[in-house]
């Protein structure tokens, strides 16, 4: 829409102007507002601030590859791997006994306290301002760059609640939501907010719709709305938009669980922190500053296998249901699992706890979106769940993307300057990669710097034209993985705030 922002208001003048307040969101507002040191200005749109930060599927950061993106995030003054030692339950290197080239490093988070320090670390950078709202438009000048955005009526600039911050600080309970202040009167009227760039990192919610089963509800998770606005917004520029799909396994609550019967999935013994900067930039300059706990192993079976293929059916990507052209290609749902891998008779389960102060156990590895009287019998078919509870099941989610041709190397957008791209709008999928993506669209790194390790893979892969499937990371797409591996992040540091 070109609109002229002569007239907007100087409290509603920004340098940028970040959609989405998920991993690639944060840390393009963060990445942003290093970049324009003191002076500059960063608004932070979110539909729901107080989930700033929010882990939507497994509640874990790294693992292989994942571990060096973070690392790498890091060396450039992210959030991930602070927010990730700060809630991390389980600390494992995979790979151990391998090379150091595809060692990874893995954290299990209590997703509550992860929220809970992306907030905290967001709140601390005083040039970045939090909106509550969405973007129904994107405002283009005489030129047709990008100049800011108009929100609908209701959007209002959000605050940091000190006494949550406080008492997360502690880690002796369930982590609190921290932007959860207004500081100002809802609009009555669309809200613009003029810009010298817009970042995009929509997540999974443009136009995204949930499915279990033959049901289907408006959403891009549980509790929370679309982002339908956007999508046409983008249309009119003459985007291509295409439709991917992603997935999340059933929650079980642990007390119906048979835990002490299960193998033990244990961290190591000496935790491997994330963050150079831990544990002195850490809530009580602790690590790990949670208590650590262990994970469990169990297995599907053949009877489980037979449940799923007489109702592939009823799943709603076997059944049409869903209009997407692909789901991620490392995070496959048991039922693809079941389908591709026709001859295994087993595919392991991993109990991860999602809190320390709550019984949700994630269910890694049946990512499904099975009907609700399937996912039961199948979750209690599985050894020591016999009399498991679901607390939450399964669903698939799909939602629009723009086909990533059409971006260039700094993740800007070939039709409308000075229009940035970021996560899993391009076609990603996984927090490391979007993070990733939220700080290469803003900073302008030397030929030495994180373009030539794993971030750089992923904005290079998601540009090729017949990119065709959500992307996440494994070690043997990296050209330069040798040189790449997690104990030479930090030597990138120097390349921390050029741009």
């Amino acid at each position: 829409m070109h609109r002229e922002t002569d007239q907007i208001p100087a409290r509603d003048r920004y340098d940028v102007v970040v959609i989405g307040g998920g991993h690639a969101g944060t840390e393009a507002a963060r990445a942003a507002a290093a970049a324009l040191g003191e002076g500059g200005r960063v608004a932070l749109v979110s539909m729901e601030p107080a989930r700033l930060g929010q882990m939507s599927c497994n509640p874990a950061i790294g693992g292989l590859a994942k571990g060096q993106m973070v690392r790498e995030i890091d060396a450039l003054g992210g959030i991930m791997g602070l927010a990730a030692d700060a809630s991390g339950i389980q600390f494992k290197v995979l790979n151990a006994s391998k090379g150091p080239a595809v060692r990874g490093p893995r954290a299990q988070c209590d997703k509550y306290a992860y929220r809970a320090d992306v907030q905290r670390q967001i709140t601390a950078i005083a040039n970045i301002d939090v909106f509550a709202g969405t973007v129904d438009e994107i405002l283009v000048d005489a030129d047709g760059a990008a100049c800011g955005v108009l929100m609908p009526p209701g959007a209002h600039r959000v605050g940091a609640d000190p006494r949550a911050i406080d008492a997360n600080a502690r880690g002796d309970a369930i982590a609190e939501c921290v932007h959860t202040v207004a500081l100002e009167e809802p609009s009555s009227s669309p809200h613009a907010l003029a810009a010298r760039a817009v970042v995009l990192t929509t997540g999974t919610f443009m136009r995204a719709l949930m499915h279990t089963g033959e049901e289907c509800h408006e959403g891009g998770r549980v509790g929370e709305g679309s982002a339908r606005g956007i999508s046409a917004a983008l249309k009119s520029f003459g985007f291509e938009l295409g439709r991917l799909k992603t997935g999340t396994p059933p929650r079980v609550a642990r007390g119906s669980i048979d835990w002490d019967s299960l193998k033990p999935a244990l961290g190591d013994a000496q935790p491997f922190a994330f963050s150079d900067r831990s544990p002195d930039a850490l809530p009580a300059a602790r690590f790990p500053h949670l208590s650590q706990t262990d994970c469990r192993e169990t297995a599907t079976t053949p009877e489980i296998h037979a449940l799923i293929r007489d109702n592939l059916g009823r799943a709603p990507m076997y059944s049409g249901q869903i209009d997407a052209e692909c789901g991620p290609r490392y995070c496959p749902s048991i039922e693809d699992k079941i389908v591709r891998f026709a001859d295994r008779d087993a595919h392991h389960v991993f109990l991860e706890p999602e809190s320390l102060f709550t019984d949700e156990i994630y269910l890694n590895g049946v990512s499904t979106s099975l009907p609700a009287d399937v996912q039961l019998p199948l979750v209690r078919g599985l050894r020591g769940l016999e009399r498991a509870e679901i607390q939450k099941f399964g669903y698939a989610v799909e939602y629009d993307m723009v086909w990533p041709h059409q971006i260039d190397a700094t993740a800007e957008t070939k039709r409308v300057p000075r229009l940035f791209l970021a996560g899993q709008i391009n076609g990603t999928t996984g927090y490391e990669e979007a993070g990733a993506q939220g700080i290469l669209g803003l900073l302008a790194l030397g030929e030495d710097g994180a373009t030539n390790g794993l971030p750089g893979a992923v904005r290079e892969d998601d540009r090729a034209a017949d990119h065709l499937v959500g992307v996440a990371r494994v070690d043997a797409e990296s050209q330069v993985r040798l040189d790449r591996r997690v104990e030479g992040d930090d030597r990138r540091r120097p390349y921390e705030f050029d741009a």
